[in-house]
C-alpha cells in the first residue's frame, strides 16, 4: 500500500471525530477504549490492516465533521441506498461503505455542524431498523464508537470497501486501499445550510418543512381560524401530521424521535405510538419508554424544541408543520 502523508491527513480530517481518544477492535469484534490522543501513525495501521480503531463521532466541542446511517440486517446495504436516493432528492451527498453485515451510509459536512443540529436535520431520513450517529446531542458524554472505514474487521478479516449500489448490487469504488483514501479526498461535504433557507426533508415518504430560524421574522396569520390551541388541535389528523416526523406502521407504531430518553440516545424498538384521541384534540401519541405523551400541539413543542407561545405563533402565521 503506497500513500502520501497528505492522504492520510485527509482520510483523518474526513473520518476522525474525537481525537483525543479512540478504541481498538478486539479479536471478538468488541472494542476497548484507549485514553490516548489519535496519531497518523495509528491511521497508518488501521489502513494497514494491522490493527482496526473505532472513532467517537462527536468531538470534544460537540462538534460532528460527519454523521453515519448504520444497518447491519442481511439487506442493509439496500435499504441504505434508500436512504441515499432520499438524501439525493434533496441534494445531500452521501456514500455507502459495505460491512460484515449491511453497511454503512457517511454524509461528510463542510464544516464541523454540533450534535443536536446534525441530529435534527438528518434523522427524519431514518428508516424503521436503520440506527443514526450521532445517537446523542453534545454534552452526553464520549457519546457514538463507529467503526474507522476501510479498516480490516477483525472476526472476518475481511476489508469492506466503499461502493456504488447499480442494478440493485453494491460496486467497489476502488480495488485497492489507495484507490479508496484517493476517491475519500475527491467527495463532496454537505453545507448544512441556515435552517431558514434550507432543503426540504422527507420522512417516512413524506416531505417536512424544516424549522425556520429563530431570528426568522413571524408575522400573525389574518382572519386565523382557530380560536385556541385546543381547537387547532382538534383539526388535524394525527396520523399525517406526526407521521411526516415519524415513520409509523400500520398500527401507529414508530421509533421515538425524543432520542435522549432513551438508552444510548436512540429508540431501536419502536415504543413510540399515535392512536385516535378520545376527544377532538385531545392526547393522540405516547411513548412507552419514556411515559410521556400528549397532543399534536405538545409532540411540536417537543420537537420543534420551543415554547408553546412560540410554536402558537407560528402556527397563527400559517406555517405548515
Amino acid at each position: 500500500m503506497v500513500l502520501q502523508q497528505h492522504e492520510v491527513e485527509v482520510f483523518a480530517r474526513l473520518c476522525v471525530g474525537r481525537r483525543d481518544t479512540y478504541a481498538v477492535q478486539r479479536e471478538d469484534g468488541r472494542y476497548v477504549r484507549v485514553g490516548e490522543r489519535v496519531t497518523y501513525a495509528r491511521l497508518w495501521e488501521h489502513l494497514a490492516g494491522r490493527l482496526t480503531l473505532g472513532i467517537y463521532v462527536i468531538d470534544e466541542q460537540g462538534m460532528c465533521r460527519f454523521a453515519v446511517f448504520d444497518d447491519d440486517r442481511a439487506d442493509g446495504l439496500a435499504r441504505l441506498a434508500e436512504v441515499q436516493a432520499r438524501l439525493r432528492a434533496d441534494r445531500v451527498p452521501s456514500y455507502l461503505e459495505a460491512s460484515r453485515r449491511g453497511g454503512h451510509l457517511w454524509v461528510w459536512l463542510a464544516r464541523p455542524v454540533r450534535a443536536s443540529e446534525v441530529r435534527w436535520w438528518l434523522r427524519p431520513y431514518v428508516l424503521p431498523g436503520v440506527e443514526f450517529y450521532p445517537r446523542q446531542d453534545e454534552s452526553d458524554g464520549l457519546g457514538s464508537l463507529i467503526r474507522l472505514p476501510l479498516g480490516v474487521h477483525r472476526v472476518t478479516g475481511q476489508r469492506y470497501p466503499l461502493v456504488a449500489w447499480r442494478d440493485g448490487g453494491a460496486v467497489a469504488l476502488a480495488s485497492s486501499v489507495a484507490g479508496m483514501v484517493m476517491y475519500l479526498g475527491g467527495v463532496e461535504r454537505w453545507h448544512v445550510p441556515a435552517s431558514d433557507a434550507a432543503p426540504t426533508r422527507r420522512t417516512g415518504g413524506l416531505r417536512t418543512r424544516p424549522q425556520p430560524s429563530l431570528s426568522s421574522p413571524v408575522a400573525p396569520q389574518r382572519n386565523f381560524p382557530y380560536a385556541s390551541i385546543a381547537d387547532w388541535c382538534a383539526a388535524q389528523d394525527p396520523s399525517v401530521l406526526i407521521g411526516r416526523y415519524v415513520a409509523l406502521d400500520s398500527r401507529g407504531m414508530g421509533c421515538c424521535p425524543f432520542g435522549e430518553h432513551h438508552r444510548d440516545g436512540c429508540d431501536r424498538h419502536p415504543s413510540f405510538r399515535v392512536y385516535e384521541p378520545r376527544r377532538p384534540g385531545g392526547s393522540c401519541w405516547f411513548c412507552y419508554t419514556w411515559g410521556q405523551g400528549g397532543t399534536v400541539f405538545d409532540f411540536l413543542r417537543y420537537y420543534q424544541r420551543r415554547s408553546a407561545r412560540d410554536v402558537w405563533h407560528r402556527v397563527r402565521a400559517g406555517e405548515v408543520f
